[in-house]
């Protein structure tokens, strides 16, 4: 009884910080007209307003329609339309042609895999290797020697010098077949160009005129011109005037042989 009494002691005079353990009497009022005032509007909301709920509406229709067909001409075309234009149109299966197992059987012919190749040793014949012959003793042994080595060629000077080619028909059978020596050395400008004469003959084949056709410098032909004039042509007395058509090319020919022919 004591204790009780000290702490209700200590309630009744506890400083203002303190929290006030017992509710006011005046409180109880207010709490009850506000639970009151909470009543009356939860009653007015639950009657006044109502929440319509609708069914959902499907999206589509679950329907289908079936056609019986016989089997005749009609019916095999109208499946075989409704497989080519359905959603899974029909599709040719290899393995369903008779064909088919024999492609299968050449495949795995030629795909088989043969066993490996394995070689058949055999036995190498023993070799005999010939004795050496020993050199006597104080006899001095000297080896044998090569077959000689040829000699080598000399290198050979060249030089140009100018031969006949025909240019007409007449031309081939008169070329002669000797020509005389041209004294003058080819440089590179004379052997560049292409010289074509139109020369004059006799009947002994003797060279009366000699006209250059390939133009140019006239100095540069001069060389030519008096080269061919001492060319010796095969005779025609048949023909007292004759012309033909030649051309002068340049050839290599040894520098210390015999002449050109």
């Amino acid at each position: 009884m004591a204790k009780r009494s000290v702490r209700q002691h200590q309630r009744k005079h506890a400083p203002a910080l303190v929290f006030v353990w017992r509710r006011p009497r005046t409180a109880l009022l207010e709490y009850a007209l506000a639970t009151l005032a909470v009543g009356v509007v939860f009653l007015f909301v639950l009657t006044s307003v109502h929440i319509g709920v609708a069914p959902p509406k499907p999206w589509a229709t679950h329907k289908a329609a079936v056609i019986q067909v016989a089997d005749d001409a009609e019916g095999r075309d109208l499946t075989m339309r409704a497989q080519a234009g359905g959603p899974f149109p029909s599709r040719f299966d290899p393995g369903v042609w008779e064909g088919a197992s024999a492609i299968e059987q050449t495949a795995m012919e030629v795909t088989r895999r043969t066993p490996p190749y394995v070689p058949v040793l055999h036995h190498l014949p023993t070799a005999v290797t010939p004795p050496l012959a020993l050199a006597a003793k104080g006899e001095a042994t000297l080896p044998k020697l090569g077959p000689e080595a040829p000699d080598t060629p000399r290198s050979v000077r060249l030089r140009l010098v100018p031969t006949l080619y025909p240019l007409s028909a007449r031309s081939t059978a008169a070329l002669p077949r000797e020509l005389p020596q041209f004294v003058r050395a080819v440089d590179a400008t004379l052997a560049a160009e292409s010289w074509r004469f139109l020369v004059r003959l006799d009947s002994a084949g003797n060279v009366l005129d000699c006209v250059s056709l390939a133009g140019g410098d006239e100095a540069a032909a001069m060389p030519l011109e008096t080269w061919l004039r001492r060319v010796s042509f095969n005779p025609e007395p048949a023909s007292p005037c004759r012309w033909i058509a030649v051309g002068v090319g340049f050839t290599n020919q040894p520098a210390d042989g015999p002449d050109v022919r």
